[in-house]
């Protein structure tokens, strides 16, 4: 199976139901399974009964090890120096996928009948992913629900909306004793932002021929900004003190993807510090936003080729 284990199990065409492998094959696979610590930051933890044979006790260490990671990886995705506007981005994108995984997990068991018959190898294994990702919904809510305007469900009424189940369990997902809300976001803010995007090279004749050929190749910037505007405030101390606004005439993807290929040459040159300086505005005479270059950040915008070749001058 590829992918998340909580898509990969309840595939149609490469789920739980296409493993046809034989106690033994389990058996094997646990010799040498490592089982992850339970991560730092979790609230919850799930309460679900021992696993009695090798096939439910491999899929639930499967299915244990990517919860505790996802649950630890909450504190890359919403770093301590994030703006509200990237938690609220993040939020969406993580609470989006969760949303996804439990209607695949109630589609799954609707259409393979599966039920609480634990005795039943998929239906334990079906049933403590269902279980884990609720417990993933839950600790998004709790520890990060600040940042979404969506309605809070309880443990309860996440089983409810996605499963029509009134009589869930909720002693299944408790909240740890030994472990305390990990996050706390109000310190967020009283860290002073950096006011330069801080240029690393001495050699700045050198970004000014970068900027010049860019905006040849892509059109990047309108007849209201000149290449030395844009250049002046890059390698600006303080770019609250200048007065040129950049007004962008590329397209958001090559701007972002422009952003990324040149960030390695700064210190903060980053969606944040862009939307932050409020320098910057797009094509439709908007301010450019953080989540603007995070939705439209893609692999291959048109001029990729070209764009990396311009930057190579300053390596």
């Amino acid at each position: 199976m590829k992918g998340s284990i909580f898509s990969s199990l309840v595939s149609i065409t490469n789920g739980l139901h296409r493993d046809n492998r034989q106690e033994k094959d389990f058996k094997y696979l646990l010799s040498d399974f490592k089982l992850n610590p339970k991560a730092n930051n979790a609230v919850f933890k799930v309460n679900f009964k021992k696993p009695l044979n090798a096939k439910k006790e491999y899929y639930q260490k499967l299915i244990f090890n990517e919860t505790e990671n996802t649950v630890a990886s909450f504190a890359k995705e919403f770093p301590k120096n994030a703006t509200t506007p990237e938690n609220k981005y993040t939020y969406t994108i993580l609470l989006n996928k969760f949303d996804k995984y439990l209607n695949d997990i109630s589609t799954y068991i609707n259409k393979r009948g599966i039920t609480a018959d634990f005795n039943n190898d998929d239906n334990y294994i079906i049933n403590y992913l269902k279980v884990s990702v609720i417990r993933l919904y839950a600790e998004l809510q709790e520890q990060y629900g600040q940042f979404s305007v969506n309605t809070k469900f309880s443990i309860a009424e996440i089983g409810e909306k996605y499963f029509n189940d009134e009589t869930f369990d909720i002693s299944l997902i408790e909240k740890s004793t030994t472990k305390k809300v990990a996050t706390k976001k109000t310190s967020i803010s009283k860290a002073k932002p950096k006011t330069s995007f801080g240029y690393k090279s001495n050699d700045t004749s050198t970004l000014l021929t970068v900027l010049k050929q860019i905006n040849l190749k892509i059109d990047l910037l309108d007849n209201r900004t000149t290449v030395e505007q844009l250049h002046e405030l890059l390698l600006a101390k303080d770019f609250t003190n200048t007065e040129s606004q950049i007004y962008l005439q590329c397209e958001t993807t090559q701007f972002s993807y422009l952003v990324t290929k040149l960030k390695p040459f700064f210190n903060g040159f980053n969606p944040t510090s862009i939307e932050r300086s409020e320098k910057f505005v797009t094509k439709t005479d908007t301010p450019l936003k953080a989540n603007n270059l995070h939705k439209n950040k893609v692999h291959n915008p048109k001029e990729k080729e070209e764009i990396d070749k311009i930057i190579q001058q300053l390596q």
